[in-house]
């Protein structure tokens, strides 16, 4: 896979941040990091770093609504006396 110039950029914040500098191979090997595919994809459709910040914000935007969204249900199915775990079939 060819990396683009927003791409590698996310990787290297990626290599230098918290994720620590083996992490960028382990994960173009296994690639099970969700965000950070994720964050490779947006890269990738991204023309420069303000798009690629608007469309971070985007997503955190959203995944804050959602959380929003789950926290009722969580306090509702909790007060009914109810499992997190779907019941099998």
């Amino acid at each position: 896979m060819k990396l683009n110039t927003m791409q590698i950029q996310v990787a290297q914040i990626f290599e230098g941040g918290i994720y620590g500098p083996a992490r960028i191979l382990e994960d173009t090997q296994i690639q099970d990091d969700a965000l950070f595919l994720f964050l490779l994809q947006e890269a990738e459709i991204c023309s420069d770093t303000e798009e690629m910040k608007e469309r971070i914000t985007t997503a955190m935007d959203r995944l804050q609504d959602l959380l929003e969204a789950l926290e009722p249900s969580a306090n509702a199915a909790a007060e009914n006396g109810e499992d997190d775990v779907p019941a099998e079939a």
